[in-house]
C-alpha cells in the first residue's frame, strides 16, 4: 500500500515534467513559426517598398530609384508605410489571430545612396547598365571609329602657322608702317586694316574689302541667325534653376575664343588647343558612349521635341544657360570651332587657296600700308576662311544635313571674299549629322558630375509638371531598413525579451 502512494507520486512528477516539456517545446515552436513568420512578412514589405520606384522617372527615363519621402521631404512617411504594412501583414486588420500579437517597437531608413552621393554612382551605373540592354554603346562606338583623326594634322598646322607667320614686335611701326593719319596704319596685334579703301598712302590701290569684316558684320546679326532654318524658332523664355541640383557644382569658365582673326597668336593657341582634344579617342570608353547614348535618347535637342520644358535640352547639359536660345547659340558656336581646325588643315593643303589668299592679304597690307605683315595677314585670311566654311556647314547640320568625315577641297563650299556659298550643293550620305556632334560634345564633358547633375536639372523639371513637390535630390538607389519586433508569450505573463523580439536589417537596392 505504501508503495502504491510513491508510486502515484513519481507518476505525477513524471506527468508534470512531461506537461511543461511539452509546453516549453509548443511555445518554442510557436516562437520558431512566429519568427518565420515575421522573416516573410519583412522580406514582403521589402518588396512592396521596392515596388514604390517613381513610375514617370522609370517610363520616361529608365531610371529605378525611390522617393523615401513619398513629396514630403522626411523619411518618416516610408517608415510609417513600412511599419502599418508590417503590422497589419503580422497581426492582420481585425487582429484576430489570437495566438500572436505582434507589436512593430522600431522601424527607420539607414544607409541611404541618393542620386547625387558618390558623384552619382548610382545613376552612372544605370545608364551603362540600360544602354547595354539597349545596344546603343556599340552604334556611339562605331561613330568614333568612323570620325577621322585629324588631331596630328591639327599640331602640325599650328606649328606651321607659328613658324611662318612671325609676328612683329609690338608697336614696331617702323616696318608696318603707322598709315597716313587716316588710321590705315597698324602693328602686328591690329590686322584688321580698319578703312582698307586704298585713299591714303603712295602705295594705295583699289578698294579691298576685307573678309574679317564681312565676318565680323556678319556675326552682329547672331550666330543662329546665319545658320538656322528661315521661320525657326528658339525660345528665350527663361527657366528658374536657382535651386538646381547644378548649383552645387562648378563648371570650369570656358576660354573666350578669338573670332575676329585680328591676332595670330591667339589663331596658334586655338589651333593647338584644339588638337589637345582628340575626338576619335573620346568615345572609346563605355562610360561615355553610354552617356552620349542615353542623353540624346532622352532629352530633346534642336531638330528633335520630347514634349519638355525647354526643348533644347542636350544644349542645356552641355552649356547650363537657362534658356534656350543661349544653349543653342553656345553649342552652335562649339561645333563651328570643332570644325575650324579641320578646314584650316584642309585648306593648309590647298595651294590654290592659300595663292588666293595671299593676293588678297598683299591687297589689304598694300591699302594699309603694313607690307612687312602679308604673310601674317595671309594666315589670319585663311582662319577667317575656315571658320566662314565651318559657319556653311553647321548651317547644313541645322537643316538636317551630314556632314563628311574627311573635309577635301573637293568639298569645300564657300569663297574667300564674301564667305557665302559657291557652287551646288551635295548630298551626303554617309558623315555625321547634328546629334553626332551633340555626342562628340557630350564625351568631352561625360566625367564632369556638373554635366549629370545638369541632366538631373532637366529630370526635375520635367517630372516636377505632374508631381511639384518632387525633388531628384531625394531619390535613392538604395537604402537600409531596420527596425525590432516583438510577439507576446502564450503562457506566461512576462517572458525572456529577447527570446520573443526579433531584429531586421533589409537592404533595398535597384
Amino acid at each position: 500500500m505504501k508503495n502504491r502512494g510513491q508510486t502515484t507520486v513519481l507518476f505525477s512528477c513524471m506527468i508534470s515534467i512531461l506537461i511543461i516539456f511539452a509546453l516549453t517545446a509548443l511555445e518554442a515552436g510557436r516562437i520558431y513559426c512566429g519568427k518565420v513568420k515575421i522573416r516573410a512578412v519583412v522580406h514582403s514589405a521589402q518588396s512592396g517598398i521596392m515596388a514604390d520606384y517613381n513610375r514617370e522617372l522609370f517610363e520616361r527615363y529608365h531610371l529605378l530609384f525611390i522617393d523615401p519621402t513619398y513629396g514630403t521631404g522626411s523619411d518618416a512617411m516610408a517608415e510609417e508605410r513600412f511599419k502599418g504594412y508590417l503590422e497589419e501583414s503580422l497581426n492582420g486588420r481585425d487582429n484576430s489571430e489570437k495566438i500572436y500579437n505582434f507589436s512593430v517597437e522600431e522601424v527607420a531608413l539607414v544607409n541611404k545612396t541618393a542620386i547625387t552621393d558618390e558623384h552619382m554612382k548610382d545613376l552612372k551605373k544605370q545608364i551603362v547598365e540600360y544602354e547595354k540592354e539597349e545596344g546603343a554603346i556599340k552604334k556611339v562606338l562605331e561613330l568614333g571609329k568612323n570620325m577621322a583623326d585629324t588631331s596630328g594634322e591639327i599640331e602640325k598646322a599650328g606649328e606651321k602657322t607659328e613658324r611662318n607667320a612671325v609676328e612683329l614686335p609690338s608697336g614696331d611701326t617702323s616696318e608696318a608702317g603707322e598709315g597716313d593719319g587716316t588710321g590705315n596704319g597698324g602693328t602686328a596685334g591690329d590686322t584688321t586694316g580698319q578703312g582698307t579703301t586704298g585713299d591714303g598712302g603712295d602705295d594705295a590701290g583699289e578698294e579691298v574689302e576685307d573678309p574679317r569684316e564681312v565676318l565680323k558684320n556678319n556675326l552682329k546679326l547672331g550666330i543662329l541667325a546665319l545658320v538656322m532654318p528661315e521661320h525657326a524658332e528658339v525660345s528665350k523664355e527663361e527657366q528658374d534653376f536657382s535651386e538646381a541640383v547644378s548649383n552645387t557644382y562648378k563648371d570650369k569658365t570656358e576660354d573666350t575664343v578669338d573670332n575676329e582673326f585680328t591676332d595670330v597668336s591667339k589663331l596658334v593657341k586655338q589651333l593647338k588647343g584644339s588638337s589637345l582634344d582628340n575626338d576619335n579617342l573620346l568615345l572609346k570608353a563605355e562610360s561615355k558612349a553610354a552617356f552620349c547614348a542615353y542623353v540624346t535618347d532622352h532629352f530633346s535637342y534642336q531638330g528633335k521635341s520630347r514634349g519638355s520644358v525647354m526643348k533644347c535640352e542636350v544644349e542645356y547639359i552641355l552649356k547650363g544657360k537657362n534658356n534656350d536660345y543661349d544653349n543653342l547659340s553656345a553649342v552652335v558656336s562649339d561645333i563651328i570651332w570643332m570644325r575650324m581646325p579641320v578646314n584650316y588643315v584642309c585648306i593648309l593643303q590647298d595651294a590654290g587657296k592659300q595663292s588666293e589668299a595671299l593676293t588678297l592679304a598683299t591687297a589689304i597690307c598694300s591699302a594699309t600700308g603694313t607690307m612687312p605683315m602679308v604673310e601674317i595677314v595671309k594666315y589670319l585670311l585663311l582662319g577667317c576662311w575656315s571658320y566662314g566654311e565651318s559657319i556653311y556647314e553647321v548651317r547644313q547640320l541645322m537643316h538636317g544635313n551630314k556632314l563628311p568625315y574627311v573635309k577635301t577641297s573637293a568639298n569645300w563650299n564657300t569663297d574667300l571674299k564674301t564667305l557665302a556659298k559657291t557652287g551646288t550643293d551635295k548630298s551626303v550620305e554617309t558623315g555625321m549629322d547634328y546629334k553626332d556632334y551633340l555626342c562628340v560634345m557630350l564625351a568631352r564633358k561625360e566625367g564632369k558630375d556638373i554635366t549629370y547633375a545638369r541632366m538631373l536639372d532637366m529630370i526635375e523639371k520635367n517630372l516636377q509638371r505632374n508631381n511639384e513637390n518632387l525633388s531628384v535630390v531625394n531619390l535613392c538607389g538604395s537604402l537600409t531598413i531596420e527596425g525590432k519586433i516583438t510577439m507576446n508569450p502564450l503562457l506566461t505573463d512576462r517572458g525572456d525579451e529577447g527570446v520573443y523580439e526579433y531584429g531586421f536589417e533589409e537592404m533595398i537596392e535597384y
